[in-house]
């Protein structure tokens, strides 16, 4: 809920063309799938860190093996 989303302006901007805002609760990471996201690949990429370059190459290979949860 950026803040920029909640101006006047914008909700009006919005709201001409005919859609309907509906804001998310401030935390609710059940609601946003990109969180659970996040925090797996935080954990997969804690389990692989030894040195930067592990760093590099943990988040390089996240990105290639397709994610089952």
């Amino acid at each position: 809920n950026a803040s920029f989303h909640k101006s006047k302006k914008t909700q009006a901007l919005i709201e001409s063309v005919g859609c309907r805002i509906i804001f998310l609760p401030p935390y609710s990471p059940d609601l946003n799938p990109i969180e659970k996201f996040w925090a797996n690949m935080k954990q997969w990429i804690k389990q692989q860190i030894k040195d930067h370059q592990h760093l590099y190459d943990a988040i390089s290979t996240f990105f290639l093996v397709p994610q089952l949860n």
